[in-house]
């Protein structure tokens, strides 16, 4: 059963994908149509919640329990990335806000967990009424794809530079 939204609203808030939201009567409303979209799931530990390569077309709020993200490496072997919980207010699957793509990492339930999903479809029919959640949300997706994209190039710069490296030093 879903919380009630005065109980949610705090938690909502606190998601860095909402974070340009206050407790303004406009900014209420707006978040009280995302909280009415909000299906909870329930997930065993060990359940996949997402996998990786999969089509994407709900975004996740973790409201309690510890979630494992793991990606396969390209021979299919599967490696850890991080370990989260709730009290670090997790999301995960906002890229499906944007369009059906490709899970990029697979999330499972490492304890127990609960979730609040809203489907990106639904997500947009928000976002068709309510231009300033659109705005707010997707500017906080790109800024997190902005900075994946960094590290991504950070880490392949040092990669190279590494067997650069390598190279010369067995010559």
């Amino acid at each position: 059963m879903k919380a009630d939204f005065e109980k949610i609203f705090p938690a909502l808030l606190s998601l860095d994908i909402f974070k340009g939201f206050t407790d303004s009567e406009d900014d209420r409303r707006i978040m009280k149509k995302v909280y009415d979209s909000l299906e909870p799931h329930y997930f065993s530990a060990g359940e996949t919640i997402m996998e990786e390569g999969e089509r994407g077309d709900s975004f996740y709020i973790l409201r309690s329990g510890r979630v494992s993200v793991m990606r396969k490496t390209p021979s299919g072997d599967p490696i850890a990335l991080s370990e989260l919980d709730d009290s670090m207010h997790v999301f995960f699957g906002e890229a499906a806000l944007v369009g059906n793509d490709k899970r990029t990492a697979t999330v499972k339930a490492a304890t127990e967990c609960h979730t609040l999903k809203i489907s990106g479809e639904d997500f947009m029919r928000i976002c068709n009424m309510e231009p300033i959640l659109g705005f707010r949300t997707f500017l906080c997706i790109a800024k997190r794809m902005k900075n994946s994209i960094e590290k991504a190039n950070n880490d392949i710069a040092t990669l190279y530079g590494a067997l650069f490296k390598e190279i010369e030093d067995a010559n």
